[in-house]
Order: structure tokens, then sequence, then C-alpha cells
């Protein structure tokens, strides 16, 4: 990977490995199209995300009350 062409990704440190400008550009495509089937009603929301999303709503809930 040539070094001009990766960037560390913000909020992982500069110890996290670089993903190149054209990965991320391929993951947020690829994103953007799978949000878009989801908020079409395509395609139901996967279970896993149902539970990452309810665990990030958990920790949120607790650094409220704390």
């Amino acid at each position: 990977m040539p070094p001009h062409d990766s960037e560390t990704v913000p909020g992982l440190g500069s110890s996290s490995p670089a993903l190149s400008r054209s990965v991320q550009a391929q993951l947020g495509q690829r994103l953007r199209q799978f949000y878009e089937t989801l908020a079409l009603g395509e395609q139901p929301v996967p279970d896993r995300f149902i539970a990452i999303i309810s665990q990030l709503d958990d920790g949120k809930r607790e650094k409220q009350q704390s």
C-alpha cells in the first residue's frame, strides 16, 4: 500500500491499521447500498445489527445514569 494513499482511521489511535482511501470508498459505497435496501424495506434488519444497536443503547443508558 503506498504511503500517500493511506490514513489512520479516526478515533482508533495511531497504532491502528490504516485503510487506503480506495478501501474506505468501497466500504462507504457498500454500506450506503446496504442501508438503502434496508430503508426501502427490501431486506429485514439482520439480527446481529439489532443486537449491536441494543448493546450500544445499553452502554449509553449506563453512562447517563453515572
